[in-house]
């Protein structure tokens, strides 16, 4: 009742002028909490590794050592040196910690290794130096390490041939990320098919707030991606997509989050339809700094009332592409069950 005495008696504009001043409050609280989180538990130096910090930095090193691997005839021998170094290190602390050396993730990273030196053995490469210091080859001969659950593997057109026949369990299967297409132009009405399937979207109270924004203008995507810099080694994809989300679809302080949760659900979607459709997609992310976030905006005309959720690759298959193995848990361990 007080609310409403209140509201009667202030004028219309200083209410509004209140109302926005109290949701500047709400949106502070709530980021706060949000950077509190993630400075205390992510797997930065100030925090104290734990198992879980260890796995996911890990992975992150033998995900980089995998895309190194798939490159074919522009093959780097030696590259990787930083990455192997890491890896090294964050096993030592592995094993300090005691934790367990059946877990996949330790298991994983031998077997990168293991892939690294069969990829230099195939090429007919000697391999460098550094790797024999970090991770000596008669010491990998003696580790119990399941060699097959990281490297790479190759995806053929001809798997592709019947996606629109396959039910879901196959297709969602058979989807990889493709980093390296064909040099055949892409016809965006295609494109466009995947992202009218993808309108089936869930979002919250339907408010389908995503956008997409097809580059196709080759010097516009290469400037793009340079802006975005996770796209090294590859040649340029001939179509780029740039999810967003529009927040003027939302209306409360507690939605701020919503954008980038819709706008990732789509992407899934955009991924498996694209999929569906014949075509290869890898999506890259779009973790830019303020000002890099700016320089995506201005090329690609994307309005301020939008935020950036990822950048999708867009592209042809070839006949033969390596691609990361990119391992995968299995569902019981993220699982917990309440009763």
């Amino acid at each position: 009742m007080l609310k409403a005495t209140l509201k009667k008696l202030i004028p219309g504009s200083v209410w509004m002028r209140l109302q926005r001043i109290k949701a500047t409050h709400k949106l502070a609280g709530y980021s706060r909490t949000q950077n509190t989180r993630f400075l205390k538990f992510s797997a930065n130096p100030w925090n104290k590794p734990n198992q879980e910090e260890l796995r996911g930095q890990i992975i992150y090193y033998i995900h980089r050592i995998e895309k190194g691997l798939t490159h074919g005839s522009d093959f780097r021998p030696g590259f990787g040196q930083n990455a192997l170094q890491s890896l090294h290190d964050l096993l030592n602390q592995w094993h300090k910690a005691h934790y367990p050396t059946t877990d996949t993730t330790y298991q994983a990273a031998f077997s990168i290794v293991m892939a690294y030196i069969e990829k230099h053995q195939q090429e007919h490469q000697p391999l460098p130096e550094f790797l024999n210091a970090l991770f000596p080859v008669q010491e990998l001969e003696k580790t119990e390490a399941n060699n097959t659950i990281a490297g790479v593997k190759t995806i053929t057109t001809r798997e592709k041939r019947h996606n629109q026949d396959k039910n879901f369990k196959e297709l969602f299967e058979g989807r990889t990320s493709i980093r390296q297409f064909a040099k055949e132009p892409v016809d965006l009405s295609t494109v466009n098919q995947a992202i009218e399937l993808s309108m089936k979207t869930p979002s919250v109270c339907n408010r389908q707030s995503y956008r997409v924004t097809l580059v196709s203008n080759p010097d516009l995507i290469g400037r793009i991606l340079t802006v975005q810099g996770g796209w090294r080694g590859y040649a340029y994809p001939p179509v780029l997509a740039i999810i967003t989300s529009d927040v003027r679809s939302f209306i409360y302080m507690e939605e701020h989050n919503e954008p980038y949760v819709d706008g990732g659900i789509f992407t899934m979607s955009f991924l498996l339809s694209l999929e569906y459709e014949g075509l290869a997609a890898c999506p890259l992310n779009l973790m830019c700094s303020d000002a890099n976030a700016a320089k995506i905006r201005k090329l690609a005309s994307i309005p301020d009332y939008e935020v950036l959720i990822t950048c999708v690759a867009i592209g042809h298959f070839q006949n033969q592409t390596l691609v990361p193995k990119s391992f995968r848990y299995s569902g019981s361990s993220i699982t917990r069950i309440i009763r």
